[in-house]
Protein backbone atom coordinates (compact mmCIF):
# COMPACT_ATOMS: atom_id res chain seq x y z
CA UNK A 1 0.00 0.00 0.00
CA UNK A 2 1.87 3.07 -1.26
CA UNK A 3 0.49 6.45 -0.24
CA UNK A 4 1.59 10.07 -0.36
CA UNK A 5 -1.21 11.23 1.93
CA UNK A 6 -0.61 11.87 5.60
CA UNK A 7 -1.56 9.01 7.88
CA UNK A 8 -2.23 9.29 11.61
CA UNK A 9 -0.51 6.97 14.07
CA UNK A 10 -3.83 5.33 14.86
CA UNK A 11 -4.65 4.73 11.20
CA UNK A 12 -1.20 3.30 10.47
CA UNK A 13 -1.38 0.92 13.42
CA UNK A 14 -4.81 -0.23 12.29
CA UNK A 15 -3.44 -0.99 8.82
CA UNK A 16 -0.50 -2.89 10.27
CA UNK A 17 -2.59 -5.00 12.65
CA UNK A 18 -4.89 -5.88 9.78
CA UNK A 19 -1.88 -7.22 7.85
CA UNK A 20 -0.87 -9.68 10.57
CA UNK A 21 -1.79 -13.27 9.83
CA UNK A 22 -1.39 -15.28 13.02
CA UNK A 23 -4.03 -14.57 15.71
CA UNK A 24 -1.49 -14.90 18.55
CA UNK A 25 0.87 -12.40 16.97
CA UNK A 26 -2.01 -10.11 16.13
CA UNK A 27 -3.23 -10.08 19.73
CA UNK A 28 0.25 -9.45 21.16
CA UNK A 29 0.91 -6.64 18.69
CA UNK A 30 -2.51 -5.15 19.41
CA UNK A 31 -1.77 -4.85 23.13
CA UNK A 32 1.64 -3.18 22.75
CA UNK A 33 0.72 -0.98 19.79
CA UNK A 34 -2.34 0.34 21.61
CA UNK A 35 0.05 1.70 24.26
CA UNK A 36 2.19 3.19 21.50
CA UNK A 37 -0.84 4.93 19.99
CA UNK A 38 -1.80 6.45 23.34
CA UNK A 39 1.78 7.60 23.95
CA UNK A 40 2.16 9.32 20.59
CA UNK A 41 -1.38 10.65 20.23
CA UNK A 42 -4.02 9.07 18.02
CA UNK A 43 -4.21 11.97 15.55
CA UNK A 44 -0.46 12.64 15.21
CA UNK A 45 0.85 12.56 11.64
CA UNK A 46 3.12 9.51 11.51
CA UNK A 47 5.21 10.94 8.67
CA UNK A 48 6.14 13.96 10.83
CA UNK A 49 7.08 11.89 13.88
CA UNK A 50 10.39 13.04 15.37
CA UNK A 51 13.00 10.33 16.16
CA UNK A 52 13.23 11.73 19.72
CA UNK A 53 9.60 10.70 20.31
CA UNK A 54 10.48 7.11 19.46
CA UNK A 55 13.51 7.23 21.76
CA UNK A 56 11.44 8.61 24.63
CA UNK A 57 8.86 5.88 24.14
CA UNK A 58 11.59 3.23 24.27
CA UNK A 59 12.79 4.67 27.60
CA UNK A 60 9.22 4.55 28.93
CA UNK A 61 8.86 0.88 27.96
CA UNK A 62 12.13 0.01 29.71
CA UNK A 63 10.74 1.68 32.82
CA UNK A 64 7.70 -0.65 32.77
CA UNK A 65 9.61 -3.85 33.42
CA UNK A 66 12.72 -5.99 33.01
CA UNK A 67 15.08 -5.60 30.07
CA UNK A 68 14.19 -8.91 28.30
CA UNK A 69 10.48 -8.07 28.36
CA UNK A 70 11.16 -4.48 27.32
CA UNK A 71 13.15 -5.72 24.33
CA UNK A 72 10.26 -7.98 23.34
CA UNK A 73 7.74 -5.13 23.59
CA UNK A 74 9.94 -2.73 21.66
CA UNK A 75 10.41 -5.29 18.89
CA UNK A 76 6.66 -5.05 18.21
CA UNK A 77 6.90 -1.28 17.68
CA UNK A 78 10.08 -1.67 15.65
CA UNK A 79 8.36 -4.16 13.32
CA UNK A 80 5.45 -1.77 12.89
CA UNK A 81 7.71 1.17 11.98
CA UNK A 82 9.66 -0.99 9.53
CA UNK A 83 6.36 -1.99 7.92
CA UNK A 84 5.26 1.65 7.76
CA UNK A 85 8.43 2.64 5.90
CA UNK A 86 8.15 -0.29 3.53
CA UNK A 87 4.58 0.70 2.66
CA UNK A 88 5.51 4.34 2.15
CA UNK A 89 3.68 5.65 5.20
CA UNK A 90 6.92 7.27 6.40
CA UNK A 91 10.16 8.20 4.66
CA UNK A 92 12.47 8.23 7.69
CA UNK A 93 13.75 4.97 9.15
CA UNK A 94 12.20 5.48 12.59
CA UNK A 95 12.67 1.80 13.44
CA UNK A 96 16.37 2.37 14.07
CA UNK A 97 15.50 4.61 17.02
CA UNK A 98 13.61 1.82 18.80
CA UNK A 99 16.33 0.54 21.10
CA UNK A 100 17.16 0.17 24.75
CA UNK A 101 19.54 2.93 25.74
CA UNK A 102 22.45 1.83 27.90
CA UNK A 103 22.59 3.53 31.26
CA UNK A 104 25.87 5.05 32.43
CA UNK A 105 24.97 4.47 36.05
CA UNK A 106 25.66 1.21 37.84
CA UNK A 107 22.50 -0.72 38.61
CA UNK A 108 22.30 -1.89 42.20
CA UNK A 109 20.24 -5.01 42.71
CA UNK A 110 17.59 -4.83 45.39
CA UNK A 111 15.66 -7.62 47.10
CA UNK A 112 12.21 -8.38 45.78
CA UNK A 113 9.45 -6.33 47.40
CA UNK A 114 6.53 -8.59 46.47
CA UNK A 115 6.36 -10.45 49.79
CA UNK A 116 5.56 -8.10 52.68
CA UNK A 117 7.14 -8.62 56.11
CA UNK A 118 5.10 -10.84 58.47
CA UNK A 119 2.29 -9.06 60.26
CA UNK A 120 -0.07 -9.94 63.07
CA UNK A 121 -3.80 -9.91 62.31
CA UNK A 122 -6.76 -9.99 64.61
CA UNK A 123 -9.27 -12.77 63.95
CA UNK A 124 -11.70 -10.18 62.61
CA UNK A 125 -9.02 -8.63 60.41
CA UNK A 126 -8.11 -12.00 58.87
CA UNK A 127 -11.77 -12.78 58.23
CA UNK A 128 -12.19 -9.40 56.53
CA UNK A 129 -9.19 -10.01 54.26
CA UNK A 130 -10.46 -13.47 53.35
CA UNK A 131 -13.84 -11.96 52.48
CA UNK A 132 -12.22 -9.27 50.31
CA UNK A 133 -10.09 -11.89 48.58
CA UNK A 134 -13.15 -13.99 47.77
CA UNK A 135 -14.95 -10.94 46.36
CA UNK A 136 -11.98 -9.92 44.18
CA UNK A 137 -11.62 -13.41 42.76
CA UNK A 138 -15.32 -13.37 41.92
CA UNK A 139 -14.83 -10.15 39.93
CA UNK A 140 -12.23 -11.78 37.68
CA UNK A 141 -14.68 -14.00 35.77
CA UNK A 142 -16.95 -11.29 34.29
CA UNK A 143 -13.89 -9.15 33.50
CA UNK A 144 -12.26 -12.03 31.62
CA UNK A 145 -15.43 -12.46 29.56
CA UNK A 146 -15.55 -8.71 28.92
CA UNK A 147 -11.97 -8.83 27.65
CA UNK A 148 -12.80 -11.73 25.32
CA UNK A 149 -15.70 -9.81 23.85
CA UNK A 150 -13.72 -6.58 23.48
CA UNK A 151 -10.79 -8.44 21.93
CA UNK A 152 -13.08 -9.61 19.13
CA UNK A 153 -12.95 -6.03 17.81
CA UNK A 154 -9.52 -5.84 16.17
CA UNK A 155 -9.74 -2.12 15.34
CA UNK A 156 -7.16 -0.56 17.68
CA UNK A 157 -8.52 2.90 16.99
CA UNK A 158 -11.83 2.19 18.68
CA UNK A 159 -10.94 -0.57 21.17
CA UNK A 160 -10.84 1.55 24.32
CA UNK A 161 -13.07 -0.94 26.27
CA UNK A 162 -10.46 -3.68 25.80
CA UNK A 163 -7.64 -1.63 27.29
CA UNK A 164 -9.85 -0.38 30.13
CA UNK A 165 -10.91 -3.94 31.01
CA UNK A 166 -7.30 -5.09 30.97
CA UNK A 167 -6.22 -2.29 33.28
CA UNK A 168 -9.04 -3.08 35.69
CA UNK A 169 -8.18 -6.78 35.67
CA UNK A 170 -4.53 -5.94 36.30
CA UNK A 171 -5.53 -3.87 39.33
CA UNK A 172 -7.67 -6.73 40.68
CA UNK A 173 -4.90 -9.27 40.16
CA UNK A 174 -2.48 -6.98 42.00
CA UNK A 175 -4.85 -6.67 44.97
CA UNK A 176 -5.41 -10.45 45.02
CA UNK A 177 -1.66 -11.09 45.09
CA UNK A 178 -1.13 -8.51 47.83
CA UNK A 179 -3.85 -9.96 50.09
CA UNK A 180 -2.71 -13.55 49.47
CA UNK A 181 0.86 -12.62 50.45
CA UNK A 182 -0.37 -10.99 53.66
CA UNK A 183 -2.51 -14.00 54.58
CA UNK A 184 0.35 -16.44 53.89
CA UNK A 185 2.86 -14.61 56.08
CA UNK A 186 0.55 -13.25 58.79
CA UNK A 187 0.05 -14.69 62.26
CA UNK A 188 -3.33 -14.49 63.96
CA UNK A 189 -3.67 -12.90 67.38
CA UNK A 190 -5.52 -15.03 69.91
CA UNK A 191 -7.47 -12.72 72.23
CA UNK A 192 -8.03 -15.60 74.68
CA UNK A 193 -4.31 -16.40 75.04
CA UNK A 194 -2.96 -15.54 78.52
CA UNK A 195 -0.59 -12.57 78.65
CA UNK A 196 2.77 -12.62 80.44
CA UNK A 197 2.50 -11.47 84.02
CA UNK A 198 2.50 -7.70 84.27
CA UNK A 199 1.63 -7.18 80.58
CA UNK A 200 -2.15 -6.97 81.02
CA UNK A 201 -2.11 -3.16 80.96
CA UNK A 202 0.46 -2.87 78.15
CA UNK A 203 -0.61 -1.46 74.76
CA UNK A 204 -0.22 -4.21 72.13
CA UNK A 205 -1.59 -5.27 68.77
CA UNK A 206 -5.20 -6.35 69.01
CA UNK A 207 -5.80 -4.43 72.25
CA UNK A 208 -8.45 -1.77 72.72
CA UNK A 209 -7.03 1.41 74.23
CA UNK A 210 -8.87 4.28 75.88
CA UNK A 211 -6.96 7.56 75.84
CA UNK A 212 -7.56 11.14 76.92
CA UNK A 213 -6.43 14.24 75.02
CA UNK A 214 -4.74 16.30 77.75
CA UNK A 215 -5.40 19.54 75.88
CA UNK A 216 -9.12 19.17 75.16
CA UNK A 217 -10.04 16.56 77.76
CA UNK A 218 -11.70 14.44 75.07
CA UNK A 219 -11.64 10.68 75.65
CA UNK A 220 -11.40 8.26 72.72
CA UNK A 221 -11.18 4.51 72.29
CA UNK A 222 -9.19 2.72 69.57
CA UNK A 223 -8.12 -0.77 68.62
CA UNK A 224 -4.45 -1.06 67.68
CA UNK A 225 -3.99 -3.22 64.57
CA UNK A 226 -1.48 -3.77 61.76
CA UNK A 227 -1.56 -1.56 58.67
CA UNK A 228 -3.28 -4.36 56.69
CA UNK A 229 -6.52 -3.94 58.64
CA UNK A 230 -6.34 -0.34 59.80
CA UNK A 231 -9.60 1.61 59.41
CA UNK A 232 -9.79 4.88 61.38
CA UNK A 233 -13.50 5.20 60.59
CA UNK A 234 -14.11 2.00 62.56
CA UNK A 235 -11.73 3.05 65.34
CA UNK A 236 -8.89 0.77 64.15
CA UNK A 237 -5.53 2.56 64.00
CA UNK A 238 -2.28 1.17 62.62
CA UNK A 239 0.73 0.48 64.82
CA UNK A 240 2.68 2.35 62.12
CA UNK A 241 0.63 5.55 62.47
CA UNK A 242 1.97 8.45 64.59
CA UNK A 243 -0.49 7.70 67.38
CA UNK A 244 0.07 3.95 67.13
CA UNK A 245 3.84 4.38 67.39
CA UNK A 246 3.40 6.60 70.43
CA UNK A 247 1.11 4.08 72.19
CA UNK A 248 2.68 0.70 71.41
CA UNK A 249 4.30 -1.00 74.43
CA UNK A 250 3.21 1.82 76.77
CA UNK A 251 1.16 1.23 79.91
CA UNK A 252 -2.01 2.45 81.60
CA UNK A 253 -1.32 5.73 83.41
CA UNK A 254 1.51 6.79 81.10
CA UNK A 255 1.45 9.97 79.05
CA UNK A 256 2.52 9.89 75.41
CA UNK A 257 2.93 12.52 72.70
CA UNK A 258 1.91 11.97 69.09
CA UNK A 259 2.52 14.13 66.03
CA UNK A 260 -0.73 15.35 64.45
CA UNK A 261 -1.64 17.92 61.77
CA UNK A 262 -2.13 20.42 64.61
CA UNK A 263 1.25 19.64 66.13
CA UNK A 264 2.34 17.46 69.02
CA UNK A 265 -0.57 16.30 71.20
CA UNK A 266 -0.20 14.66 74.59
CA UNK A 267 -2.46 11.80 75.63
CA UNK A 268 -3.02 9.89 78.86
CA UNK A 269 -3.59 6.12 78.56
CA UNK A 270 -6.69 5.40 80.58
CA UNK A 271 -7.31 1.71 79.91
CA UNK A 272 -6.08 -1.28 77.89
CA UNK A 273 -8.23 -4.35 77.28
CA UNK A 274 -8.33 -7.38 75.00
Amino acid sequence: METSQSTTVSEAVGIYIGSLKLPAKQEGAHRELFRFVRWCGRERDLARMAPSVIGDYADQVVGRGTTPLAAEHLQVVKAFLAYARKKGLIETNLAQHVRIRKSRTRVVSRPAQDIPPPVALTTGGRADLVSRLRKLKGERVPLAKQIQLAAADKDVRENVPLEAAREQLGHIESRIKSIENVLISATTLDPSAPLPQGQESTVRLGARISIKDLTTGRETSYMLVSASEANPVLGKISDGSPLGKALINRHVGQEVEASTPRGGVRYLILDVSS
